[in-house]
């Protein structure tokens, strides 16, 4: 079998310094190290090798100092390491990274890439989905225990979610990002020093990808950072219970006109009901139309009763809520809704687009991402609008110490938030909107079966099992 690890080399948190007059990091004289989580990835990729045979190669894409971090990997128990360096891949995001780094493995066919759950320094987990989308397999993200029947090419992976976990079924060649304890973290032996030094490290330009300069690097990022930030902090420690109705706008009583920019919210449920941080993120894009003469559009992605949650989406604030409900839609899984979000996205057009930054939102937005090549902010805090019109998405850096301001090229843009960082509008259940169904078309092959599901504290259910829903009154009526 063939592995890939993708690894990173991350300045060392405590000794980055930020430089208020050019409002950039100052790196010189950092120390860097590889993320810990790609290094317990390695040790799992190195397990399964002397499990299965084969062999597990480390790829990283960075300056001539991160070549340190693939000696490092070698030490470890890496057969061999692939250093993508040229000054053309400078300045890239993560969409441009991972055309880099789906370049490389196309060209070596491997059966299984691993990576860690995110970078240290930035965090957002966008590379391995982008990758797994560029080079069309399958993903599972969030992987905490992974199973390969000898001889074959079948695996069952265990993955979190946000209420437990679930297990999937797939085939090779396939792209795995590890949960926290995937593996446990390991230091190299004398031996393994020793040996490492014996090991090839190959280096890898642009020119012998056969990859055009304009699509890597700083010209071909579809986000750019418009300046980094402090953020302001208090000593005084308050414990907050909740947000007062009164401390939250209401939702207009009658819906905005389906003019001007849309900013579109795409739904997620968790346990048969809408997640508040829906409606977060339904009060924010509400603030936006609000000032910017647009509109709201809810997107409902699921099986045949997703329906019944529009009157809760409509309440809080949408305009209009566009509804795929097929039963190839429940339970998710990446590639079908992935389709049926790009495709709507494609064919309508919105000016931003905003996700959830859960264990869902932060699997589907890098896929849909990368397969129409927008821009894409992870994890952000907050959200404006700048002057130009363009998405101001802030999005922390090495932790919560310092906020980028982030700014796509690309319309529309799209982003994922983290949870309780926005206010949802008091709900106004008397709104009338109209909804509409999208059609759904081809979904792939259903290449992931999900076979089980576990909730925290409950016993595990087939996923054929489906929890009940419960529609909340009619404030709304379907547009024929």
């Amino acid at each position: 079998m063939k592995i890939a690890v993708l690894v990173k080399q991350v300045p060392v948190r405590s000794a980055v310094r930020f430089d208020p007059e050019t409002r950039r990091l100052v790196r010189e004289g950092v120390p860097s190290v590889v993320s810990s989580f790609d290094v317990r990835v390695l040790a799992r990729a190195v397990e399964l090798k002397e499990k299965l045979g084969g062999d597990v190669v480390a790829l990283t894409m960075g300056p001539a100092p991160a070549r340190a971090a693939l000696a490092h990997c070698l030490a470890l128990g890496a057969d061999r390491g692939i250093h993508l360096v040229d000054r053309a891949f400078a300045g890239a995001d993560t969409l441009a990274t991972a055309r880099v780094l789906a370049r490389a493995l196309a060209r070596e066919c491997f059966d299984l890439v691993l990576c860690g759950r995110s970078s240290e320094d930035v965090g957002t987990g966008q590379v391995g989905p982008e990758v797994a989308e560029l080079l069309g397999v399958v993903q599972v993200t969030g992987a905490r225990r992974l199973e390969i029947e000898r001889g074959t090419d079948r695996l069952r992976v265990e993955r979190e979610t946000d209420d437990g976990c679930e297990t999937v079924e797939t085939r090779l060649p396939a792209l795995l990002t590890a949960a926290g304890d995937f593996a446990e973290e390991r230091l190299p032996s004398e031996a393994g020093l020793e040996e490492a030094g014996a090991k090839p490290i190959l280096e890898v330009g642009a020119a012998d990808l056969g990859i055009d300069t304009e699509e890597v690097g700083e010209p071909g990022s579809p986000t750019e950072v418009a300046g980094l930030y402090v953020v302001g902090s208090t000593s005084e420690a308050r414990v907050i219970e909740g947000r007062s109705v009164a401390d939250v706008h209401p939702a207009p009583d009658r819906p905005r006109e389906l003019r001007g920019p849309g900013y579109w919210v795409v739904a997620e449920l968790l346990g048969g009901e809408v997640r508040p941080v829906t409606f977060e993120l339904l009060g924010k894009a509400g603030e936006l139309a609000e000032q910017h003469g647009g509109h709201v559009v809810g997107l409902l992605v699921g099986g045949p009763a997703v329906a019944e949650h529009v009157d809760p989406i409509a309440a809080h604030g949408a305009d209009i809520v566009c509804v795929a409900d097929d039963m190839r839609l429940e339970p998710y899984t990446t590639d079908a809704h992935a389709a049926v979000v790009a495709e709507a996205i494609r064919t309508r057009q919105p000016a931003a687009v905003l996700i959830a930054s859960t264990a869902i939102g932060r699997d589907l937005a890098p896929r849909v991402a990368a397969r129409l090549g927008l821009g894409l902010a992870g994890g952000c805090i907050d959200l404006a609008v700048a002057d130009d019109g363009r998405l101001v998405q802030c999005e922390p850096v090495c932790g919560a110490d310092l906020t980028a301001r982030v700014l796509s090229r690309t319309l529309p843009a799209i982003a994922t938030v983290r949870p309780g960082m926005l206010a949802a509008c008091q709900p106004s259940w008397a709104r009338r909107i109209q909804w509409e169904r999208l059609a759904v078309g081809s979904l792939g092959s259903g290449r992931l079966r999900v076979v089980a599901r576990s909730v925290a504290g409950r016993p595990a259910v087939s996923a054929l099992e489906t929890p009940g829903v419960v529609s909340r009154g009619s404030a709304t009526h379907r547009a024929e």
